[in-house]
């Protein structure tokens, strides 16, 4: 059904989101990767989104739920930082907060995907995935 060639799967889905917003739907199927599932899990953790679900292991994509449009409006911008073509990283003591601890900073360490604020307190490392506000 959505089968994507992407040579940068977390790029694909922070956009699919982004459009998914604009258009006001309140669900958007994404590509499944492991990535792109522990980000999901990640902004429904922290109150972005409503929901993920898998509806079949056999299927390629998941569904994201964005929730009606009062929770929709959470994520005003979600901003790619590491980019496979420029790899940015950093030390635990340099993660810095995005809009005074009102957005989040997404990495990924070696304890897998995490908040930036989760991966200065286990001091640890890593790739900056994105900002989202």
């Amino acid at each position: 059904m959505l089968k994507r060639n992407s040579s940068d799967s977390i790029s694909a889905f922070f956009t699919q989101i982004r459009n998914a917003i604009l258009a006001q739907r309140k669900t958007v199927c994404v590509p499944q990767t492991n990535v792109n599932w522990d980000l999901a899990s990640l902004l429904l953790r922290e109150n972005f989104i409503e929901g993920v679900f898998k509806l079949s292991p056999k299927l390629e994509f998941f569904i994201v739920v964005l929730g009606d449009d009062s929770s929709s409006e959470k994520i005003l911008n979600m901003n790619r930082l590491s980019r496979p073509s420029k790899r940015v990283y950093v030390k635990h003591n340099r993660i810095k907060n995005t809009l005074d601890g009102m957005g989040l900073v997404l990495l990924s360490t070696s304890q897998g995907v995490m908040t930036g604020q989760e991966a200065s307190a286990k001091s640890l490392g890593g790739e900056l995935l994105c900002e989202i506000w």
